[in-house]
């Protein structure tokens, strides 16, 4: 038996299976759990195992996107296991996180297309945040470029050129917790 690590709210476990990995999940106690499972292709292959945690707060991703995955090489990413900043994944991939207060905007401009690829793409995912509780569901609702309104559970795929601005903004009457994906 490997490793047993204990995942919090705002936790990120990024795992490159490379070469091979055992692997199991389970609900640590009674509670049921509510979480993502997020997948990308890596870049290169046969590569070692390895895993990675990062821990985020909600006070840190408050009106802000925060980068809680990168490209391995980037600015600013360590490999070490345990360290703050971004995740390390093989993959060009950026994921950011933020829970936008009513009325609050964020904004990110897609990122410089890897050779060969003309435009960025992006993906919106507004998170289930009511989860698995009794009672009325929490729709938290945004608007996206001041085009499109996602609500809790909904996500929606963004194309554009490098330099392209990606506006969010929450037209909701309560907090919404969202992951803006930039990629190739």
């Amino acid at each position: 038996m490997g490793n047993v690590e204990i995942l919090k709210r705002g936790d990120i476990q990024l795992t490159s299976a490379g070469t091979g990995i055992r692997h199991s999940e389970k609900t640590h106690g009674n509670s049921p759990v509510h979480f993502l499972q997020i997948w990308s292709l890596p870049s290169q292959y046969g590569l070692s195992p390895k895993y990675f945690t990062r821990k985020f707060t909600d006070v840190e991703k408050t009106n802000t996107l925060v980068p809680v995955v990168a490209p391995v090489g980037s600015e600013g990413i360590t490999e070490d296991r345990e360290a703050h900043g971004p995740a390390p994944v093989q993959s060009p991939l950026y994921m950011f996180a933020t829970i936008l207060e009513p009325g609050m905007t964020v904004k990110h401009t897609l990122k410089k297309p890897s050779d060969g690829v003309e435009l960025r793409r992006g993906y919106v995912h507004v998170i289930q945040t009511s989860g698995y509780n009794k009672g009325t569901a929490i729709w938290n609702t945004v608007s996206l470029n001041d085009d499109l309104k996602l609500a809790e559970g909904d996500g929606a795929f963004i194309t554009g050129p490098e330099g392209g601005e990606v506006t969010i903004t929450n037209v909701g009457s309560s907090s919404a917790e969202l992951l803006l994906f930039d990629l190739d």
